[in-house]
């Protein structure tokens, strides 16, 4: 009976996630291949796969952080987002606008060294120095996060990041015996870090969605 009961509602949070997913895909690669052309490069033709598969994944976590930070703008509307009767108290907006912000530093994250890279940089070490110093500066936030979050989102955080691992350990294996053997072609570290992220957005909405937060 219970699981009768909760069917519809699954199969509708998979619609949405899959919606969401298709939406997040095209304007992350129309927004990615505008930045590309016009912004980054003086021609697209240099970008890489791994760099593209970058801009786009950065473009749909810094949409994904926007979209926080404006649905956490008041206790009202973090409720209205969340469907929920009584307004978010003003610890919970808080740490909503903290994720957003993680999300969004997240994204200028992972674009960063592409728009450095390919936009003929010149000064690379400085340029190191300033995403390491962001990136510490992610990292502590995402702690603070960590330590402020309630059970839920800390199971939610763990089991995405142990999914993301497992399937990660198991493509990463898989290609390495094939470029070991000579039928795959080789990747680099920025290749394999790509796709790790844009797995962990995978598995993170996944995981969201099974626990009731997507």
């Amino acid at each position: 009976m219970t699981t009768l009961q909760k069917s519809p509602d699954t199969r509708s949070r998979l619609l949405k996630l899959a919606g969401l997913a298709v939406a997040g895909a095209v304007v992350g690669y129309v927004s990615a291949t505008l930045l590309a052309e016009y912004v980054i490069l003086p021609s697209p033709d240099l970008l890489r796969w791994s760099d593209a598969v970058a801009l786009v994944v950065a473009v749909m976590l810094v949409a994904g952080g926007v979209s926080v930070l404006a649905a956490s703008r008041n206790g009202r509307a973090l409720a209205a987002v969340t469907s929920t009767d009584e307004p978010a108290d003003p610890r919970e907006v808080r740490d909503m606008r903290l994720q957003g912000i993680v999300l969004a530093l997240s994204g200028l994250l992972l674009a960063a060294p592409v728009a450095a890279a390919l936009s003929g940089n010149t000064a690379p070490v400085m340029t190191l120095i300033a995403i390491a110093a962001v990136f510490v500066l992610h990292t502590g936030l995402n702690l603070s996060l960590w330590r402020r979050g309630d059970e839920m989102i800390r199971r939610v955080i763990v089991e995405s990041g142990a999914l993301a691992f497992w399937i990660g350990q198991a493509a990463l294996f898989g290609w390495a015996v094939a470029e070991r053997l000579g039928v795959a072609p080789a990747l680099t570290a920025w290749d394999i870090l790509v796709v790790v992220m844009g797995l962990y957005l995978i598995c993170s909405a996944v995981v969201g969605l099974r626990r009731g937060l997507s």
